[in-house]
């Protein structure tokens, strides 16, 4: 892996995101109006995401921030979260809500799928070690210091081969045949294994280049999503409104 500080150089790829003509949309298939929900990353919150839903929402999506408020706890409890915003943007417009992943909130995304298959239409994946719960070793010191809390009363501890919540039964077994899914990496991730990042399927592994953290930013990446998103919709013509900001503010107003 190649050295993590090297991930300070994510505002680059946030620079090369403003000159690109993806950034206004240009040459990026429209979209259909169906709900996009974008997911955060590890120890990050809906904040960081800002750049990507503005983006899908320029390009003809409604997009839904996760209403996680910040992704260091238990993984269980932030995809049941999660389901709510799903839930609600399913019910905001109608139709199967798609799925975008930050690092572990791929993962969490994936778990939601799992869980709710028929309001989930597509995952796609931004450096999430979808092969291996492994990363670069300080970012598993935090997560052992971070989110070492139990589970669910009585279920072992996250991230642990002891964890036996929905969680961690979602990560064992297949994503349903109804979801589609894409994986979007970088070899030159510094958190994630690149290896770690791949669906089985080649067909389904797109490479970007940039750092871990710059992938939500990364003008390659917003090319492939434009392209992603587009394939086999369910519904044609414009249907784009305004985003799903309601939902948004209501799942952030939550309290544990």
């Amino acid at each position: 892996m190649p050295p993590l500080w090297r991930e300070s150089l994510w505002a680059l790829d946030w620079l090369a995101l403003r000159m690109s003509p993806v950034y206004y949309g240009m040459g990026v298939p429209r979209g259909d109006g169906s709900p996009v929900v974008v997911v955060p990353g590890f120890m990050g919150t809906d904040l960081y995401l800002t750049e990507l839903f503005l983006w899908l929402g320029r390009i003809g999506y409604r997009p839904y921030m996760s209403g996680i408020p910040i992704n260091a706890d238990c993984p269980d409890r932030l995809m049941q979260r999660l389901l709510q915003t799903v839930e609600c943007a399913h019910a905001g417009t109608g139709k199967p809500v798609r799925l975008i992943g930050h690092s572990l909130g791929g993962l969490i995304g994936r778990g939601a799928c799992v869980q709710r298959p028929d309001l989930v239409s597509q995952l796609i994946s931004l450096g999430s070690p979808i092969r291996a719960l492994d990363a670069h070793p300080a970012i598993v010191a935090l997560v052992r210091l971070v989110v070492q809390v139990p589970a669910v009363e009585g279920h072992g501890r996250c991230f642990t081969d002891q964890c036996g919540c929905d969680f961690g039964r979602t990560l064992a077994g297949p994503l349903p045949a109804s979801v589609e899914h894409a994986a979007i990496y970088s070899r030159r991730d510094g958190v994630v294994d690149w290896h770690d990042s791949l669906e089985a399927d080649p067909r389904l592994n797109h490479e970007v280049g940039g750092t871990h953290i710059g992938l939500v930013f990364n003008p390659r990446a917003y090319r492939v999503l434009g392209d992603l998103l587009a394939y086999r919709r369910g519904t044609t013509g414009l249907e784009a409104g305004a985003p799903g900001k309601q939902c948004r503010r209501a799942d952030l107003s939550h309290k544990d």
